[in-house]
């Protein structure tokens, strides 16, 4: 049966707009491989950069939706207070991997001198494309949160 461009349409408008299914069980998820839990970003004059290099998965996965195959699609990074204020500053949103899967970047701490300082959770979302039999299934949850530090010495 051949569709119609209408249906075709409708039916790749359906998947765009689904909403992400949140993992709940283990399953195959990218690696944080930079920074490592405990590193300081310096963010002195306002100008201080932060690292993240992930390594993201493409491979055989089956649950109970029908996936089949992850790849992972793109990563969410944001810093996430840890002194219970719940303060959340985003570094970026959407980044998608390169073509060996890896999501290398640099960000410019958005805490400015003299704002809060300490310890945040750098925090890695990862939205994996989840292959089925009919439309992908995009498939998000939280990957990575190390607990790393932020601070700012006095300008020189």
């Amino acid at each position: 049966m051949q569709l119609t461009a209408f249906a075709l349409a409708l039916t790749l408008a359906a998947s765009a707009i689904a909403a992400p299914v949140e993992r709940a069980a283990p399953g195959p998820s990218g690696t944080l491989v930079q920074p490592q839990g405990g590193v300081d970003w310096d963010n002195t004059g306002g100008f201080g950069l932060g690292h993240v290099v992930y390594q993201g998965v493409d491979q055989d996965y089956s649950n109970s939706a029908g996936v089949y195959h992850v790849k992972t699609h793109h990563i969410d990074v944001y810093l996430e207070a840890e002194d219970g204020s719940g303060s959340t500053y985003y570094l970026a949103k959407g980044i998608a991997p390169d073509s060996n899967l890896v999501v290398d970047e640099q960000f410019q701490v958005p805490i400015g001198y003299g704002g809060p300082t300490g310890a945040y959770r750098l925090v890695i979302e990862e939205t994996q494309e989840g292959y089925t039999p009919g439309f992908p299934l995009p498939i998000t949850f939280r990957a990575a949160a190390p607990l790393i530090q932020i601070s700012a010495g006095p300008l020189p």
